[in-house]
């Protein structure tokens, strides 16, 4: 795939002489993938396994591209294009700015455990910058977070955490793992980060990326907030821009922009044990490091975590870099690398939708979506809480060796395996959170019922003198 010549005239117009279009290309090697990012395109999505990248090119020209690149195809124009509406929806199925205020608002209103969107800043324009706040755990308990809506063409993810607090306040009580997030964590919500831009596409047309500082201190099209961000910012010119009408222009300086400084400060006072950035569309779940593609401390457990998360929606698993292409001065790098914080983990989920607006008459994708999503969310927050030590207390026996439980993987959905040491004949027993015995494995590796719950349960051994539990979650 040489004939890349359309995209040096695509950057050279202005984005207002038409509607711009996704097209999806196909890739007949890795370097084709490069060198369309290389041309200065809009590259919006693109799997190197299944060899295609998505660009947003001005509708002018799409038959030019169409014929340039055999094989590729244009996207239905809903992929690309908030379209308007015919009933009362601001965004069709999408969530707009002013459904969000309502829905938040609701929630705080009907929940004693939901607190009322409160502003941690204002951004470029002036409007306030909300985060909520979801739990019934005790002060001081560990915190995290989940945001959307960084880029103002992404309202997937917005939809995501939405569901994810629906489904967090209507389950607590019933489902186990509901009840056991929220009795020990503080959940926090950021539901539109980019709040200006939500705004302006809505009646727009939807393709507002970027934040709206047109003229401060330069001329452009706005900053990209995902390239904004302090740790590594500007470490070269291909995970960001410093061209001011790139979608990835990363602005003047690190945190140049209200939305990002006053973001950052705040997850400062906070200071999560990680979490979600959501964005869409690709179907991809990321972790750092971003900016050069090079693993973290953590790599074992931001790879182990992540094919777990998506062990139910196949999302690609990676560093940005592996997937689509390096990026620097973004929030999931900021998160775990800044100095102003112990390392986080968190990760960013493309959200898998159909475009950027490909659900906005069709709530099909949407459905799925949040199911997948909420099975992701669930699974993070265990892990994350688990790496605090929250569990059963451990009873220590007045004589003897001390009895010890280790538990081979945690979340299960088959097989749980674990090792007793320090007593011999201990006898075991799975208990729910209620305390009621649901099981006495026996052998070192318990098969989980099919009919069992998913949900947050106890592993127990007891000698006659001592006793010791160890959490675990059953998640299919």
């Amino acid at each position: 795939m040489s004939k890349i010549l359309v995209g040096v005239l695509l950057l050279l117009l202005p984005m207002v002489m038409s509607a711009d279009r996704l097209v999806r290309i196909p890739m007949e090697t890795d370097n084709d993938f490069c060198q369309i990012q290389e041309m200065g395109y809009d590259v919006t999505a693109g799997s190197r396994e299944e060899n295609w990248v998505d660009v947003m090119i001005s509708e002018r020209f799409v038959n030019e591209t169409l014929h340039q690149y055999p094989g590729a195809r244009l996207l239905p124009r809903e992929w690309s294009e908030l379209l308007p509406q015919t009933d009362s929806n601001e965004m069709g199925f999408y969530y707009g700015p002013n459904e969000n205020a309502l829905f938040w608002a609701e929630l705080a209103e009907s929940n004693d455990m939901v607190d009322t969107p409160t502003s941690y800043g204002t951004s470029y324009e002036g409007r306030d910058l909300n985060y909520i706040r979801i739990s019934n755990a005790p002060a001081g308990a560990p915190s995290i977070l989940f945001t959307a809506l960084t880029h103002g063409r992404e309202p997937g993810g917005n939809s995501v955490i939405i569901d994810w607090a629906q489904w967090l306040t209507t389950e607590y009580g019933n489902d186990t793992m509901a009840t056991f997030i929220l009795d020990n964590a503080q959940i926090y919500i950021i539901p539109i980060v980019n709040p200006d831009a939500y705004e302006y596409n809505n009646p727009n047309g939807g393709n507002q990326r970027k934040n709206m500082n047109y003229d401060s201190p330069v001329a452009s099209t706005g900053i990209d907030l995902n390239r904004n961000y302090s740790y590594q910012w500007g470490y070269d010119n291909q995970g960001s821009s410093p061209d001011p009408y790139s979608e990835t222009y990363r602005g003047s300086a690190a945190l140049s922009e209200p939305e990002t400084l006053a973001e950052t400060q705040w997850i400062d006072s906070i200071q999560p044990l990680g979490g979600f950035h959501y964005h869409t569309y690709g179907g991809y779940l990321l972790y750092p490091y971003g900016y050069n593609n090079s693993p973290t401390p953590h790599q074992a457990t931001f790879s182990s975590w992540g094919n777990q998360m998506a062990a139910q929606n196949n999302y690609e698993v990676g560093r940005c870099g592996e997937i689509l292409y390096d990026v620097n001065g973004d929030a999931v790098d900021w998160s775990y690398g800044a100095t102003t914080h112990s390392p986080m983990l968190f990760f960013t989920p493309e959200v898998d939708d159909d475009g950027f607006w490909g659900s906005q008459n069709d709530t099909t994708a949407i459905v799925t979506n949040n199911l997948e999503c909420r099975f992701m969310n669930k699974l993070l927050c265990m892990n994350l809480l688990s790496t605090v030590g929250i569990e059963e207390e451990s009873s220590t026996g007045l004589e003897g060796t001390t009895l010890n439980l280790v538990l081979g993987s945690n979340p299960v959905s088959a097989v749980l395996s674990y090792t007793v040491t320090g007593s011999v004949g201990s006898s075991m027993s799975v208990l729910d959170v209620t305390g009621r015995v649901v099981a006495a494995p026996s052998d070192g590796n318990w098969v989980v019922p099919e009919a069992l719950q998913n949900g947050v349960y106890f592993l127990r051994a007891d000698n006659g003198n001592q006793s010791v539990s160890q959490r675990f979650t059953v998640l299919r």
